[in-house]
């Protein structure tokens, strides 16, 4: 009798349980910080991109302001004169751009500070 009530047994025991749990906790504390350092490392490379994309617009804009002779712009005014979206205005934090663009080393290049 007693051997056909362990064998009919069905279900875990709370030993086995509680060793599924320790393992997939265990897995979460290493796949979570990776995780996390992706993300942020692709925001990173994002706004990058992005800034490379104001310095773009920057250039259209001289090139349709050429009396610019300092050849800086306010990422404010591309936005003010319909150069940039909101969203193109905003890093990948949604944060604003606040700084400007501006012709240095043959090339057009954002930098944080304004003009």
């Amino acid at each position: 009798i007693v051997g056909d009530y362990m064998n009919n047994r069905k279900g875990f025991t709370l030993v086995e349980l509680l060793a599924v749990v320790v393992i997939l906790l265990a897995i979460s504390v290493i796949a979570i910080p990776s995780i996390s350092a992706g993300i942020e490392r692709t925001k990173a490379k994002t706004n990058e991109r992005k800034k490379e994309v104001l310095a773009s617009y920057g250039e259209i804009y001289f090139s349709e302001h050429p009396s610019n002779t300092n050849k800086c712009v306010n990422i404010s005014t591309l936005k003010d004169n319909g150069y940039l979206s909101d969203e193109e205005a905003t890093d990948a934090y949604e944060k604003p751009f606040t700084g400007s663009v501006k012709y240095s080393s043959s090339k057009y290049v954002y930098q944080d500070t304004e003009c």
